[in-house]
């Protein structure tokens, strides 16, 4: 599909941009200076191409107005020779200075994207729930990369076709201005038509893209329910339907190719039409003065050099104005400030010796005004291991976002001996911290990496141990290149049992202080679970730990339950307190095991 069209995803957000233009360029043009060299380099390869190729017609013009005319043998020569010279120069320069410009291009778009990440890396969970995955991913790849524009081939051709441009007017008006009044009342209304027919000709294209979307989501979605088709017969179903979803993109396709084509075979005719006038204006019927044969041919280089960049200078302008809408874009994720920010001249030093941590009445309130937690108060004393249960939604994992200070509590505070933890940097704290979530994520390279969360000075012996600690050196071993086996997407290779296993490590490779375990079991089957228990009571020995479980037979040996109902701390004990109070922990307790036996 031709780049004049666009390919901005039609689920994208509105293209307008919100942002005046003078303080885009403002935000745009810092973004050069590392690279003022060879932004300079490139405009001076531009000037001498364009220079080039506005002089060739010229030595033209004097190769047949005058050495043809004079028999100059000599002169005809260094004309030929001039002539050459120049092609020769254009075409280096040309091909010189896009690859600079390209090459500054790609680097200021790299950096962008670098600088892009980072920046989501350091915002708040809120944020991102927010904002999906695939609308974070445009705004790191396809707004990015729709911003080399800005810096390199659009916005230089747009630069080079109005110096062409006006550099052939100058000197076709010198030579006849007559004539090249003529030419200008063809061209005119040529770009009009082709601005409207190029914006016509998005809205097909826009169903091509929107048809081509809906065929890879449907082949996504059926075959990855392959088992399910099969099973209820649905495979001849499923192939009718995506070949009606075919049909109709063809359709769509082959009309917008053909009016594609048909157009560019328009502009071929208008070009020849172009020349036809000029021979018409030239013979002097029209104005009473007849070009000379220099002349002439100038105006036929002119006019087929400047014909196709004449006609899609529009587009090309188009394509610049969609690339400012994806900086405007770009820059809302920049300026999007962390909701929780560090504290000017927070500690990088958390104190190894602290005995207690608090959590001093807790209110959260969703920006929708939905309260989480309401005044929530209770303590974890070093060591001590610490249950919290309750019905989804009841707010265990808001507690736990809050001390991971993914989130920032509406009033109260977590604090350590007193101290709030938002004294200190999120780094220092959550190093701290050791992670285990419901949702195992294993990222892609070797297993080494991901047991060092991709932090390379935690070295060997830490990984040693960590396996050691939670019984994970037959998963190992069991690998052919062991810490070095490359896993597959998600962890793909590996059993759930394995991969929970490798997760389990990861949380202890630094020795944390804290174990927070945020359901660490609930996606394995019971008989994994229990052969993961004896893992589990090995990671948590003499730790502190803060445990979500909804598998209550996990949690009956914690020193402390603490049941979450709507927002607040109903029942606290242990387990044989709660369960004799024959309130809402023994509910739920009894829902999963109706015999009583574990009680």
């Amino acid at each position: 599909m031709p780049w004049w069209f666009g390919d901005e995803p039609l689920d994208d957000e509105p293209q307008a941009r919100r942002l005046p233009f003078g303080q885009m360029v403002r935000r745009v043009a810092p973004m050069f200076r590392p690279h003022l060299g060879a932004l300079a380099v490139g405009v001076l390869l531009l000037l001498v191409s364009v220079a080039c190729q506005l002089a060739g017609p010229l030595v033209l013009l004097r190769l047949i107005d005058v050495h043809v005319v004079e028999s100059s043998r000599s002169g005809v020569v260094w004309s030929a020779l001039t002539y050459a010279a120049l092609y020769i120069v254009a075409a280096a320069a040309t091909y010189l200075q896009v690859v600079v410009l390209t090459k500054m291009g790609l680097s200021i778009v790299a950096d962008l994207k670098r600088t892009v990440f980072g920046h989501l890396l350091r915002l708040s969970l809120a944020y991102f729930d927010k904002n999906t995955p695939g609308t974070l991913l445009a705004r790191v790849e396809s707004d990015c990369e729709r911003l080399q524009a800005l810096f390199s081939e659009v916005s230089i051709a747009v630069f080079r076709t109005f110096l062409l441009i006006a550099g052939m007017l100058v000197v076709m008006l010198v030579a006849n201005w007559r004539a090249t009044l003529a030419v200008l009342a063809l061209a005119v209304p040529l770009v009009i038509v082709t601005i409207y027919f190029f914006r016509w000709m998005r809205g097909l294209y826009q169903r091509v893209r929107h048809l081509y979307a809906r065929i890879s989501g449907f082949v996504t979605e059926y075959v990855q329910g392959v088992p399910i088709l099969q099973t209820f017969g649905y495979e001849r179903r499923a192939t009718e339907r995506l070949a009606a979803l075919n049909q109709d993109k063809l359709v769509a396709d082959r009309r917008a190719s053909l009016l594609e084509y048909g157009f560019w075979g328009f502009l071929s005719a208008m070009e020849v039409a172009a020349v036809m006038v000029i021979l018409y204006a030239g013979s002097g019927r029209s104005f009473g003065v007849a070009m000379t044969g220099g002349t002439f041919v100038l105006f036929l280089e002119y006019t087929r050099q400047a014909f196709w960049p004449l006609a899609i200078f529009a587009e090309q302008i188009g394509f610049i104005q969609r690339a400012f809408a994806s900086a405007d874009r770009v820059f809302g994720v920049l300026d999007t400030p962390s909701r929780t920010p560090d504290r000017k001249g927070a500690s990088e030093a958390v104190p190894d010796d602290w005995r207690e941590l608090t959590f001093e009445n807790l209110t959260l309130v969703y920006d929708g005004g939905t309260k989480a937690l309401d005044d929530v108060s209770f303590s974890i004393r070093r060591g001590e291991r610490v249950a919290l249960v309750g019905l989804s939604g009841g707010g265990k994992t808001t507690l736990t976002n809050l001390l991971l200070r993914y989130y920032e509590p509406t009033e109260g505070r977590i604090a350590v001996d007193g101290t709030d933890i938002r004294d200190f940097t999120q780094r220092a704290w959550r190093e701290k911290i050791g992670l285990v979530l419901q949702d195992i994520h294993l990222f892609p390279g070797t297993v080494g990496d991901n047991l060092r969360a991709l932090v390379d000075e935690i070295g060997q012996e830490n990984l040693d141990r960590a396996v050691e600690i939670v019984g994970a050196e037959g998963v190992i071993a069991g690998l052919p290149k062991g810490y070095d086996e490359i896993l597959a997407e998600g962890g793909g290779n590996l059993s759930m049992g394995e991969r929970q296993l490798l997760s389990f490590a990861r949380a202890v490779v630094r020795d944390p202080d804290l174990l927070v375990l945020d359901e660490a079991t609930s996606s394995v089957d019971p008989g994994t679970e229990r052969r993961l228990q004896a893992s589990i009571d090995r990671l948590l020995a003499g730790r502190t730990s803060l445990i979500i479980a909804h598998r209550l037979a996990t949690i009956v040996n914690a020193d402390r339950i603490l049941v979450v109902h709507q927002g607040r701390i109903a029942e606290a004990g242990t387990h044989a307190e709660l369960y004799a109070q024959e309130g809402i922990y023994r509910d739920l307790f009894d829902l999963q095991f109706s015999d009583g036996e574990v009680a």
